[in-house]
Parts: C-alpha cells; structure tokens; sequence
C-alpha cells in the first residue's frame, strides 16, 4: 500500500464528516439566532409597557419625517406552526439569522411588507411556505402594533422578478409579500402574497 493512502483516507474520512456536519451546523445556528431574538422581543415588549404613553398635544409642531429603523418583529402562521422573529435585511448575515424584511419596502401594516427566509438551511422558517392556502393568517407583531393579514395567493416567479416587491395601488389594502426559494434551489421564488384584513 503507498505511504500517502494513510493520510489521504484520514483528509477524505475527515472531509466527509465535515461536509456531514454542515447542514447540522447551519441549522444549529439558524435556532440559536432564533432564540437570541426572541429574548430581544420579549425585553422589548416589556420595556413599551414600561413607558408611559405621551398625552395628546392641541398644538400643533411642524416635525421632520423620520424613517423610524425597523423594530424586532414577531411572524407567526399558525397553519405551518411557524413563529420566527424577522431582521432587517436580505444579507447573508441576517437571512442566516431569521426571514428578513426588504429595506426599501414598507413597514408591517402599510405599503407591501416584503419579507424573504430560508427554506432549506439555518433552521428554514419558510420551509413549509409553499403549503398555505388562500384564507390562511399571517400574523406580524412589533411594538407599533398586530397586523394580521389573510392569504390571498401562492404562486411561482423568477428570482430576478422585482414586482413582487412594489408598492400596492393608491387606496388598495396594505400588502405583506413573503418569498423563499422553490425546492430544490432553482432560480425560482415561492410567493405568498396576502391583504391585510380590515
């Protein structure tokens, strides 16, 4: 037997418990940022009941409009058993830590809300996205408030398709958007889009 076969079975033998290991290790990582955020939202829910809420002014002052940073929020769908805590950004880093809100669309409740996560790595919170049925609730929940929206349809698009994310017509019913990955990975994106219900 040559002397190099020792060494190259134990970097193959090596290798393939790595390769092994790595999706443990993503999903690992995926519920420890979970649970992080969920601790975050709980200090946060708890300091907004602390705060006493201002008293309502008769004057009125001019104020500069500030696009106020996205607060931790809670999304549950109760016909998939999902309860995830959303980040801001689409980002490697962040979409490895929970779904992620698409910074240039609207906050929970106006606009389209456009939210993306992981199907099938770092804990895939929306593994099951493609399951949902029209009527479904998505509930989203921060410190401005609960916002539950009903599903209106599930469909399939291009990854390089932006109109999901545009803004919906002047007067029509706020908009959450959510997007994952068609399986196995394809350029192609599960859409779920749903109204906010009145």
């Amino acid at each position: 037997m040559p002397r190099f076969w020792k060494p190259l079975s134990s970097l193959l033998i090596g290798g393939g418990v790595v390769l092994a290991l790595w999706p443990f290790g993503q999903t690992l990582y995926g519920k420890w940022s979970q649970r992080s955020l969920a601790a975050e939202f709980q200090q946060e829910e708890a300091a907004a009941k602390r705060v006493p809420k201002p008293k309502p002014s008769k004057k009125v002052v001019a104020q500069k409009i500030q696009v106020a940073p996205w607060p931790l929020t809670k999304i549950t769908i109760p016909d998939i058993d999902l309860d995830a805590y959303v980040v801001q950004g689409w980002d490697d880093v962040s979409l490895r830590r929970g779904p992620g809100h698409y910074e240039r669309s609207a906050a929970p409740g106006e606009g389209n809300c456009v939210i993306a996560g992981h199907r099938n790595v770092y804990g895939s919170p929306f593994g099951n996205l493609d399951r949902l049925l029209p009527g479904a609730s998505i509930i989203l929940e921060n410190k401005n408030g609960t916002f539950t929206y009903l599903v209106d349809s599930i469909t399939t698009t291009s990854a390089s398709d932006w109109s999901v994310t545009r803004p919906p017509a002047p007067g029509s019913a706020p908009v959450l958007t959510l997007l994952t990955c068609t399986l196995p990975h394809t350029p192609s994106r599960v859409i779920v889009k749903s109204y906010l219900s009145q």
